[in-house]
């Protein structure tokens, strides 16, 4: 493929994944006083942060004594903070965030997001204290990009590789695009502002990073981001 952008564009990366559930599954959730959202707003996410005050605490306290251990982390090295339906672990290696938040299509279900950034390096993200310690909850890598990358100049890159490895699909303005790479499990998704690499599934972070590095040696060295966590 032809070099579709320069290098350096890269502001910041996340490794993000997803879980769903049901409002009314909720510990606090009592079916004699209280009623699924039918909407999303500030009032049912309010009521839904105030539902979520046990999961949450349990699941973050969790994850600060996995990383304590893990790591072996002193004192001011790990910190943990649990408000309004949000934990923050803030480690010397890294941040993770767990967020609850209502679905926007379906209301009466919650999405809890996890992610993670600032991390010191690559290696962290694939070392076996690490994915002990957090577990399988990533499906994709998150690049907000400094500069905006072309997306037609991302299409026409995969469109001229001649391997016949690689498909795109993309909207008629454009806007965004979708690669996938024969034999790699996961997709790349770029809107000139983001580029997200997509496993599928939640995998490790180790195991995801992996994915990035396999899809990086075909589209993101073309796009110039190939090289950001070497």
């Amino acid at each position: 493929m032809k070099e579709v952008g320069a290098r350096g564009l890269v502001r910041s990366l996340a490794i993000v994944g997803r879980t769903r559930g049901e409002v009314r599954r909720l510990a606090a959730f009592d079916k004699k006083r209280h009623t699924v959202p039918d909407r999303v707003c500030g009032a049912t996410q309010a009521f839904l942060e105030k539902l979520c005050e046990e999961e949450l605490s349990e699941e973050a306290e969790a994850l600060f004594q996995a990383a304590r251990e893990r790591f072996r982390y002193k004192r001011k090295e790990i910190s943990l903070s649990v408000a309004s339906g949000l934990a923050r672990l803030e480690t010397k290696d890294f941040v993770l965030e767990l967020r609850y938040e209502l679905d926007e299509e379906e209301p009466a279900e919650y999405v809890v997001e996890t992610s993670v950034k600032d991390v010191a390096s690559r290696d962290l993200l694939e070392s076996a204290a690490f994915n002990a310690a957090v577990g399988p909850r990533f499906d994709r890598l998150r690049c907000a990009l400094s500069g905006q990358v072309s997306v037609e100049r991302v299409i026409d890159a995969v469109e001229e590789d001649e391997s016949g490895e690689t498909q795109v699909d993309y909207p008629s303005d454009c806007s965004s695009c979708t690669v996938r790479i024969e034999g790699v499990l996961g997709e790349v998704y770029v809107d000139g502002a983001v580029l997200e690499v997509r496993y599928g599934k939640l995998t490790a972070a180790g195991v995801l990073m992996e994915t990035f590095e396999r899809l990086g040696t075909q589209f993101l060295e073309a796009a110039g981001l190939g090289t950001y966590l070497k």
